[in-house]
């Protein structure tokens, strides 16, 4: 998975919503530590700080991070 970039870390469930925002643009993502993530997130990272982890492909990474950051700029909602 060497040629995959990281493009969020951060809760189970903010990351499941982000993955789902990824795929809908058609960009293919991968879930690193997604069940320990939910289970036992202190095991992952140090204290349990955004242990749920996706990466795309480095053709993907720019598209995608966009879409992250659009994300964060709350241009994405999951509330309806």
């Amino acid at each position: 998975m060497s040629d995959h970039k990281q493009v969020f870390s951060g809760s189970p469930f903010e990351g499941m919503a982000v993955k789902n925002i990824l795929e809908n643009n058609e960009i293919e993502v991968f879930e690193i530590n997604s069940a320990m993530a939910s289970i036992e997130p202190w095991a992952v990272t140090a204290g349990g700080l955004n242990p749920f982890i996706l990466k795309v492909s480095a053709e993907d990474f720019e598209k995608a991070s966009k879409i992250v950051e659009a994300y964060y700029n709350g241009e994405f909602s999951i509330d309806s």
